[in-house]
């Protein structure tokens, strides 16, 4: 798991991939924007229930939110066994 900074950086970087503002996430997420803008300055990581919805907004794993960063590139590198 990465430092709260990384996870905010990346919560960020999804949120803005899907043209929400930090009050539209905050909506779905049934939180304030305040704590939207805590999670991506790093002052605060979100708890298990935020972090599940999260992977379902963004498509992603809840390990890829913690860790920061998309695992999506390693799937692609792996070749099938037939």
């Amino acid at each position: 798991m990465n430092d709260a900074k990384t996870i905010g950086l990346f919560i960020k970087e999804l949120r803005s991939e899907k043209y929400y503002t930090q009050g539209r996430l905050a909506q779905l997420l049934n939180i304030s924007d305040r704590t939207v803008s805590k999670y991506e300055c790093g002052r605060g990581i979100p708890d298990i229930d935020i972090l599940l919805k999260l992977s379902e907004i963004f498509e992603v794993s809840i390990n890829e939110i913690l860790n920061g960063r998309r695992f999506t590139d390693l799937k692609k590198k792996v070749t099938p066994v037939l």
